[in-house]
């Protein structure tokens, strides 16, 4: 005769296995997301909400794995985007493959708009999701992934939408573009001490490399710009003066020849495999197959060919990695990488020797800027 512990407990094991599957799903999203080094299928059925009930270490479930793929494949139908990729110091082995999401891969489309009434919904829901952002079984789930070295950040893990830019630039050119109005702003590039004033006409927000660009007709040289709004100084000037509307059908234009910029610098980076820098390069360098040291000379590092917007901005991101990461080329973002690392070490009095740009170094990542 069952004991009544035992008795108790198994209306719960019942209950706690018929979870819904849209909220397994969304707990494994979830999961796939938050992890920069991606989690292996065990860490995964033994700790999502909705698989890791009827996980039982070192018992292997057929019917819980094949839950698992019927997931990945339904997630797949939807659109994202699972990236799978095997551990280096084990290759061909299936029980270490690590799955992961790409952020980058879950942002809103470029050119998705939305009225004022629906922009004052979803504020509205935001505020009303952000006190419950993550469920309790949510929670633990991701402590149990931080505790098998998921690299999560659990204590700033709330899923809860965050709407509207940190730039104080965003909304009133947002309006301006809108009125199909003419605007003043102040401008600093990384290599002028003063900023410059800029007469455009705004035609578009642009979202690259996840930062707010404003694409615009430069009014006084008659040509297409394209402004990072984080070096936008001051108050944006919305000026009763209308600009042609014809001016827009640019706008299209500007975006390629942005995107095209970025496609063609190239920077050619060693990384040391494992490490957040690795994580966060792998997905934008399109090199998802198998990854060789390459010129890096190491097996514990990985060659990395990226993509790069704006130098400036991309060297900031650089130093934040430290010594995970050295530039091989272009030698301007080698010496713009070692010039804030040097700068950094100054502030702090420490002795630094570089070898190369690998400063043995805790630099902590600011919030860079960039310039189209």
């Amino acid at each position: 005769m069952p004991s009544s512990s035992a008795a108790s407990e198994a209306p719960e094991r019942r209950s706690r296995s018929s979870v819904p599957s849209e909220q397994r799903l969304f707990s494994l999203v979830l999961a796939l997301v938050v992890s920069p080094f991606g989690a292996t299928k065990r860490e995964l059925l033994s700790s999502v909400y909705g698989y890791a009930d009827r996980y039982r270490h070192g018992q292997p479930s057929a019917a819980l794995e094949k839950q698992f793929e019927r997931d990945k494949e339904q997630l797949r139908s939807l659109g994202i985007r699972i990236d799978a990729f095997e551990d280096p110091q084990d290759v061909g082995n299936n029980q270490l493959i690590r799955y992961r999401i790409s952020k980058e891969r879950l942002q809103f489309p470029a050119d998705l708009r939305f009225s004022e009434r629906e922009l004052m919904l979803l504020r509205l829901a935001a505020l009303a999701w952000s006190e419950g952002s993550l469920s309790a079984e949510s929670r633990r789930a991701a402590m149990k992934l931080e505790a098998l070295g998921a690299g999560l950040d659990v204590q700033h893990l709330g899923i809860a939408p965050r709407l509207g830019t940190a730039e104080a630039a965003a909304a009133p050119l947002q309006r301006a573009i809108d009125a199909g109005r003419v605007v003043r702003f102040a401008y600093r590039l990384p290599d002028r001490e003063a900023p410059l004033m800029r007469r455009v006409a705004p035609l578009r927000l642009h979202r690259a490399e996840g930062r707010w660009h404003l694409v615009s007709w430069d009014l006084e040289r008659d040509a297409a710009r394209t402004f990072l709004l984080a070096r936008i100084e001051g108050r944006v000037q919305q000026s009763t003066e209308a600009f042609d509307p014809e001016l827009r059908v640019r706008a299209d234009a500007a975006v390629e020849d942005l995107e095209r910029l970025r496609s063609d610098r190239r920077a050619v980076l060693c990384v040391r495999r494992g490490s957040i820098a690795e994580a966060r390069l792998l997905s934008r360098s399109g090199d998802q197959g198998d990854l060789r040291p390459g010129r890096c000379g190491s097996g514990d590092h990985v060659e990395l060919e990226v993509g790069v917007l704006d130098l400036h901005v991309f060297a900031v991101e650089l130093i934040g990695y430290g010594a995970d990461v050295s530039v091989c080329e272009p030698a301007q973002l080698r010496e713009l990488v070692v010039a804030g690392l040097r700068r950094i070490a100054e502030v702090h009095h420490a002795p630094v020797a570089p070898s190369g740009n690998e400063l043995q170094l805790d630099a902590r990542r600011d919030e860079g800027t960039a310039d189209a």
